[in-house]
């Protein structure tokens, strides 16, 4: 299977990917093997009496690579894609809280022909994570640019030449 070429891809195409329910374990994974040990994340009591959350959140820092996970999922960069260039414009305005669902829309923003490599394309995209909720009701959650360097239908393999 191969994933789609830089031609294949169209400004203002959108695609919305499979649904992820988070849980505990995923919290305290992530929280322990990158160190964000704040009470925030770990301390029911703490996040009961003095946060406005009420119950433990997710860091905004994990969300990104799940809602990356998702669109790779739908299999449209594989065997096509060759570099992340960037994350831009990174916007959080909810939180998400264990046993909240999230859901990922991709558009396509931009692209253009690499200036350097002729047989490459940029292509830039949007990522906006939105809850659903159980009446299937979405909630902004995050969004953010990603920028990312793809082969087109010409490109040269190295083990070709």
């Amino acid at each position: 299977m191969r994933g789609k070429f830089f031609e294949e891809f169209h400004e203002g195409e959108t695609y919305i990917t499979s649904r992820r329910t988070l849980r505990e374990a995923d919290l305290l994974n992530f929280c322990n093997l990158c160190w964000f040990n704040l009470s925030m994340f770990f301390d029911d009591i703490y996040v009961t009496r003095e946060m406005p959350y009420k119950s433990p959140v997710f860091p905004g820092p994990f969300i990104i690579p799940l809602a990356i996970g998702l669109f790779l999922k739908l299999g449209l960069y594989e065997r096509t894609a060759i570099a992340l260039l960037g994350i831009e414009n990174l916007k959080f305005k909810n939180s998400l809280r264990v046993d909240d669902t999230m859901e990922v829309n991709v558009n396509i923003i931009k692209k253009k022909d690499s200036k350097t490599y002729p047989d490459r394309g940029i292509l830039y995209s949007l990522f906006t994570v939105t809850k659903i909720n159980i009446d299937l009701t979405k909630e902004f959650i995050m969004s953010f640019e990603m920028v990312h360097l793809l082969k087109k239908k010409e490109f040269q393999n190295v083990e070709n030449l």
